[in-house]
């Protein structure tokens, strides 16, 4: 039986053109079932839940629902976040008969997502064995293969994805990572470059050119990368952030702060917009300190993981007066204990608490954090080590 022209399509990845070809057959044949779960599949991967439970209740005419129509379920709890629910589900339909490669890949993805790379090894290995020509399963596999350390497994993976589907972006991204993660930079530039002959201005593919150079310390080439991508992709907060923390390394602050504030105008605010604007703010003459506190606090809620933001806030307000923040203390100390909350044994925010507990008085909570700190051992940078020991041997003669 031959696959319809749309199916193939998905499979491939190309989804408005499977979309298109969905649209077409079912003009021809209002009632094609596959056309209906197509365009259904495509509904759950963009969280359109009415237009799914419309064309499911159209494929199955009232009767229940098929493995083929609950792998659309699976889908969808998959794009709601459900995923204990859509694991579930996958698991149950890869008994179904015939055995469908799309459930052993949804449940592989999804324990990849949760960090069972053993587990998602074998689904994904089921899913490419049944269907061999599917881009996707290879690329995720590779990217399991990856996290294993199973470098050539993974290699050849993405090579097969490659020629499976050569226009397909995140392929050659994950490719020119893994280059990366060895030091192969010439190779990791050479794949995005060969990405972008076919896909010319990707915003994927010019982000990971610009990192790759920038790896590499070829900054000015990576600078006009960064201007290119913000240039074809101007509304992109992704590629207008990039461009401000490139502005903002230069000294061109008046540009990188009206880049971050024309996303701040958009609702596109990013955690790494809001810190470029927060730094911008820092560093003009006068300097804008209040500004900075609240860009600071933005780029906090924006990215309520990690530590960065509020370790900056709080060296910021380490540096300031109370004169001219009156509470400076009492906030440096919520938002590095925020930091250290975040991070735990990151090292920045340790250093920066220990400062702020000894200019408090709190002598013991200073000393006991900066001794856990000089115990994280060699791979502690070295500059920090003697801040912190020589702040430890001040506290320690205060004892005395």
């Amino acid at each position: 039986m031959t696959t319809p022209r749309y199916e193939q399509l998905l499979r491939a990845g190309r989804l408005e053109q499977a979309r298109t070809e969905a649209e077409e057959a079912l003009r021809r044949n209002p009632s094609d079932r596959g056309a209906l779960l197509a365009l259904a599949k495509l509904a759950a991967f963009e969280g359109e839940e009415a237009k799914v439970e419309t064309l499911l209740a159209r494929a199955s005419l009232g009767v229940a629902e098929d493995p083929d129509a609950r792998l659309v379920r699976a889908a969808l709890l998959t794009r709601r976040g459900e995923a204990r629910a859509a694991q579930e589900l996958y698991r149950e339909l890869t008994q179904a008969q015939p055995p469908r490669g799309e459930a052993f890949f949804g449940l592989g993805f999804l324990l990849a997502a949760a960090g069972d790379y053993p587990a998602a090894r074998e689904a994904l290995e089921r899913a490419v064995q049944l269907e061999p020509d599917v881009a996707s399963h290879h690329l995720h596999l590779a990217r399991v293969l990856f996290a294993l350390q199973e470098r050539k497994g993974a290699f050849h993976h993405l090579e097969k994805s490659l020629r499976l589907n050569p226009r397909h972006a995140p392929t050659y991204l994950a490719w020119a990572v893994a280059l990366r993660s060895v030091g192969q930079l010439e190779a990791a530039e050479a794949i995005l470059r060969q990405g972008l002959q076919l896909l010319p201005n990707d915003a994927l593919l010019l982000q990971g050119l610009c990192d790759v150079l920038e790896a590499g310390g070829r900054r000015s080439e990576a600078g006009v990368v960064a201007e290119t991508l913000a240039r074809q992709h101007p509304t992109n907060p992704d590629a207008v952030g990039n461009l401000a923390r490139f502005l903002l390394a230069e000294n061109r602050f008046a540009q990188a702060l009206k880049l971050c504030r024309m996303l701040s105008s958009l609702g596109k605010a990013t955690a790494l917009s809001a810190s470029v604007e927060a730094q911008a703010l820092e560093s003009m003459e006068p300097p804008d300190l209040q500004g900075a506190i609240d860009a600071w606090r933005l780029a906090m809620k924006l990215d309520p993981r990690h530590w960065s933001a509020p370790n900056n806030l709080g060296n910021l307000l380490l540096r300031v007066s109370e004169a001219l923040v009156p509470d400076a203390s009492t906030q440096a100390r919520e938002v590095l204990e925020e930091a250290r909350r975040r991070a735990p044994h990151q090292p920045e925010p340790m250093l920066n608490l220990s400062l702020l507990y000894a200019r408090l008085g709190e002598e013991d909570k200073a000393r006991a954090l900066l001794r856990e700190l000089v115990a994280l051992g060699p791979g502690l940078d070295p500059g920090l080590r003697t801040d912190a020991e020589e702040l430890l041997e001040q506290l320690d003669g205060v004892t005395r």
